[in-house]
């Protein structure tokens, strides 16, 4: 199983706050087994509302205790299918 997981680079977060926004949708997504690979990705803006239109994911809102304003999507996750895993295998031969 392979989890992809984006934040939105714009934002110039910490490394901290990345770290943390993406714990946060990951863990959302739910229970996973132990040896999953995790994928982490900084995107532009409009390619983060892109890609969590084209995915079934987790959209992590910020809550504004620290660096982001609150209501800020900050990052997102999700499981990416064996089809998708296996098309973008293909591609890298």
């Amino acid at each position: 199983m392979r989890i992809k997981s984006i934040y939105i680079k714009n934002l110039k977060m910490s490394e901290g706050k990345v770290a943390a926004q993406i714990a946060h949708a990951v863990k959302n997504l739910g229970i996973t087994p132990t040896d999953c690979d995790i994928v982490v990705l900084g995107v532009s803006k409009k390619k983060f509302g892109e890609l969590i239109i084209e995915n079934d994911c987790y959209v992590q809102v910020d809550k504004g205790l620290t660096e982001i304003e609150e209501g800020t999507q900050t990052a997102a996750a999700w499981i990416e299918q064996y089809s998708d895993i296996h098309k973008y295998t293909s591609q890298q031969k």
